[in-house]
């Protein structure tokens, strides 16, 4: 909609303001209006004694929520206060600080109070900047870049003038820009500083940081001539190999300059220097409590869409030891709602959600076991996968699979470990999340049946019925669960949750061990977000297997073992 098409009244209030100031000042002349297509623009000048200055002004269409630009007419730049050599002047009234009520004839005001402020003939003296800079913005025409963090920056600058100092450089390209990471700070052997490789896939590079004299200052790109000029003032030949480059980090007084330099196949000298990204100290984002997630050991089922997505939340919050299990192969059909991308089609679910994992937290520790707990799969598989998942701290079961779900009940039974198990409705109606805590509920399979009878009782029939589905061998009759990402998404941040109000311990933020979470109507549920708390009732089923009969256990023995048993019973 062409605003003054669809508010003719604000077109005849910008007129009527720009003729009045026309008429009231003797510098707004040749003032005309006309249209470019069926945007409006409007020449003028501004004239000082004996400065001329020919400006157009552009209504953009969602005037007048922000505000026109005004433009040299000849292209050119006339000010230090202007985007680009030909750009829109940055004047006081901003698209930061415009309000509906100001004009485009406040807009040539202020115009002509910069031209005229910096105008030496006229004895200006500058217009102070009121411009922010962020650093988004002077990043953005930079394909080059390095992220250097405080510490390391701080470490050198106070250092002797001239100080070298082994580094090293990771450098991965991502987003359309090839990033450079200051991974490492001095020799092998005694690291003056070091952090973990952000990106397991970057090129490494070792090169040489130096602490230029105090009193240099670069203030633009790093060139041949300046890069010799530092280089020869600590002593450094300059190098220039054909591959790879020779890397060095040099850090002024006020930031630091990476320079990538190498010698060309023509035989010329390529400087690739690169902008600086200092990183700031991070302050605290996670709640304190999450520190306890970081020596936790969680064990995974599945590593589909629930999986994937409760995982990935897991780590970002703070946990960082993973046993991940699932023997299935990402498709292209599971990109719809998993956390995993392209990269990862063709590969096991597991190894590609480890993959992804660590690009999270670099620091993780992420296991795969490649079974198909509850399938065709060997004893000795399926024990020792049942033996990790007891000797873990968290069991989470994202399968929705009865057979699954009783194997890791059992392992949990059999190490007193809490579990927690979610699941996506079909349909997108919503799901259930779930929890069993030795000494605070029931074990996961009387946790189970409690839950599945508090569904019977709601005496409400479900004409979408949860599956079991095998993913692993997925016939034709058995259609792929129906749900987007956003419902996934929601029943994973919910499983995530109470995954870790579990792990931390002490007193729960849940009033109840169980919800199931509506997201549309259906069944139960008559709005999205409407939640029924699901309660237990007891604590049994932790002790089932776990407290034998000790003279039925005797009696086994001796039947078994009878030679070993009767040197047993020999006195002393």
């Amino acid at each position: 909609m062409i605003w003054w098409v669809s508010d003719p009244n604000r077109g005849l209030s910008e007129r009527l303001e720009i003729a009045r100031l026309e008429q009231t000042t003797d510098w707004l002349q040749k003032v005309r209006w006309r249209l470019d297509g069926l945007k409006l623009l409007l020449d003028f000048e501004i004239v000082e004694a004996a400065s001329r200055w020919r400006l157009v002004m552009h209504y953009p269409d969602f005037f007048p929520s922000i505000p026109p630009q005004v433009f040299n007419a000849d292209g050119e730049r006339l000010s230090g206060h202007q985007y680009g050599l030909s750009g829109e002047l940055c004047l006081e009234f901003r698209p930061d600080n415009w309000e509906l009520s100001w004009t485009g004839a406040m807009m040539i005001e202020s115009a002509r109070r910069l031209l005229v402020g910096e105008c030496a003939e006229l004895a200006g003296h500058g217009v102070p900047s009121a411009h922010a800079v962020s650093e988004g913005q002077r990043l953005r025409w930079t394909y080059l870049r390095l992220a250097i963090p405080e510490e390391p920056l701080r470490l050198i600058r106070a250092m002797d003038d001239g100080h070298v100092e082994p580094i090293e450089i990771d450098e991965h390209y991502y987003g359309e820009a090839a990033v450079a990471h200051l991974t490492a700070l001095g020799p092998d052997d005694c690291r003056i500083w070091k952090q973990g490789k952000p990106v397991l896939t970057a090129s490494n590079y070792k090169g040489t940081g130096i602490r230029a004299p105090r009193g240099t200052k670069f203030t633009g790109p790093v060139t041949e001539k300046s890069l010799e000029a530092v280089l020869k003032s600590v002593g450094i030949t300059p190098e220039y190999p054909a591959w790879p480059p020779a890397t060095y980090l040099l850090v002024d007084d006020a930031t630091a300059w990476l320079a990538m330099v190498y010698r060309k196949a023509d035989g010329g000298i390529q400087i690739d220097g690169y902008a600086t990204f200092v990183i700031g100290a991070d302050q605290q984002r996670l709640p304190p409590a999450n520190a306890a997630l970081a020596d936790k050991r969680i064990a995974l089922i599945g590593c589909g869409s629930l999986g994937s997505r409760t995982a990935a939340m897991l780590a970002r919050s703070g946990a960082c030891k993973f046993e991940l299990f699932d023997d299935d192969i990402l498709s292209p059909g599971n990109l719809v709602r998993n956390e995993l991308d392209w990269r990862g089609v063709g590969a096991h679910k597991a190894k590609a959600l480890r993959a992804r994992l660590l690009e999270i937290s670099p620091e993780a520790k992420v296991t795969v076991q490649i079974v198909n707990l509850g399938g065709q799969e060997s004893s000795e598989w399926t024990a020792t996968a049942l033996e990790t998942l007891a000797n873990c701290d968290l069991i989470i079961d994202a399968t929705a699979d009865a057979t699954v779900f009783g194997l890791a009940s059992a392992a949990a039974r059999f190490k007193l470990r809490p579990m927690v198990w979610g699941e996506v409705f079909g349909g997108g109606i919503g799901g259930i999340v779930a929890r069993s805590r030795p000494g605070h509920d029931p074990s996961p399979d009387v946790a189970r049946r409690q839950i599945l009878a508090w569904c019977d009782d709601k005496g409400v029939e479900w004409e979408m019925p949860s599956r079991q589905v095998e993913y692993g061998v997925l016939r034709a009759d058995q259609p792929p669960l129906i749900a987007d990402d956003a419902d996934v998404s929601v029943i994973a941040g919910h499983l995530a949750r109470l995954a870790i109000d579990t792990l931390r311990g002490g007193g729960s933020q849940f009033p109840a061990p169980a919800y199931a979470i509506g997201l549309g109507e259906g069944w139960i549920f008559t709005a999205p977000f409407d939640t029924h708390p699901i309660s237990y009732t007891g604590t049994e089923g932790w002790d089932a297997g776990s407290s034998p009969d000790e003279v039925k256990l005797k009696e086994l023995v001796t039947l078994l073992f009878p030679v070993q048993a009767q040197d047993a019973d020999r006195p002393a």
